[in-house]
């Protein structure tokens, strides 16, 4: 109790305040965290850099996005898992099934057909495997003419690292069908390590949703349970870059009890099951058969 007494007497109440102000200016996510979490973190951030004073980080973190960064990777939980979202994931069969392999077939080239995912905020791997897995029994990628690429990103650079490595304790699966676990896993000890064909199809990178670099666009989006975490402002701008990012006729999908206002971007919604999943509306052309 007196470390946290302490850690309080800190910041005044409207540095706290702005310290928040700071947070979802930089990085977008209303910091929905109580007072003593918020006060320790930033206390331990000022003690790493040698700063005496709250009011001389706050100056800082104005212009620090690193800053930003470092505070995000104690304050963000970050929560997944995999195939956390069934009827999502339900729903990625019937979409890359049917609908998205119908439309990649009728694309004229040698190559083999490329299938270009995002997951956005990936936190520590779970939703990027779990996707990668799902694609490949839809479409059964790792012996057809398919080529798939997810990129995956999140703002908390251990989370990656977790990610990055693909080992995972073995109850992280326990709700995964054995087939499934047994195909694209090796037991390591007391823990399942993602084989490499199922790491190679995944690139993880460092992203601040709030600020990103336009990294081409893809058939489909992953972006579950973010928007919930972003301020009205930031969300409605998130929106309209994501349906940017999207290839015409290209999927969002959101975690499974979100909903997209229709004001906030020009996305169709199609049910699959108990999912509702949004799409972008093909160019004109290609819709007329042009």
């Amino acid at each position: 109790m007196q470390k946290v007494v302490a850690v309080n007497a800190l910041f005044l109440e409207h540095e706290i305040s702005e310290l928040r102000l700071i947070l979802e200016r930089n990085l977008g996510v209303v910091v929905d965290v109580p007072r003593e979490a918020l006060a320790r973190a930033t206390a331990e951030l000022m003690e790493s850099r040698g700063i005496g004073v709250a009011a001389t980080l706050l100056e800082q973190l104005r212009d620090w996005d690193a800053g930003c960064e470092i505070l995000a990777e104690s304050l963000l939980d970050g929560e997944t898992g995999f195939f956390r979202h069934s009827a999502a994931f339900e729903a990625v069969t019937a979409v890359i099934g049917a609908s998205l392999s119908d439309r990649k077939s009728t694309e004229q080239s040698d190559q083999p057909r490329s299938i270009r995912i995002w997951s956005a905020g990936c936190s520590t791997g779970e939703e990027a495997y779990s996707i990668a897995i799902s694609v490949c029994e839809a479409v059964n990628c790792n012996a057809g003419p398919w080529k798939l690429h997810i990129v995956a990103s999140d703002i908390r650079r251990l989370a990656l690292e977790t990610a990055r490595r693909g080992l995972y304790p073995k109850s992280a699966l326990r709700d995964v069908a054995p087939h499934l676990v047994a195909s694209y896993f090796a037991r390591l000890g007391e823990h399942l390590l993602a084989k490499p064909r199922l790491r190679h199809l995944v690139t993880f990178g460092f992203m601040n949703l709030a600020k990103p670099d336009f990294i081409g666009q893809f058939d489909c989006i992953f972006c579950m349970d973010v928007l919930p975490h972003f301020s009205a402002r930031q969300r409605a701008a998130l929106v309209q870059r994501l349906h940017l990012y999207l290839h015409p006729g290209g999927y969002l999908f959101l975690g499974q009890d979100e909903k997209l206002p229709a004001a906030e971007a020009a996305f169709e919604s199609q049910t699959e099951g108990n999912y509702t999943v949004y799409r972008k509306a093909m160019a004109a052309g290609v819709r007329a058969g042009a």
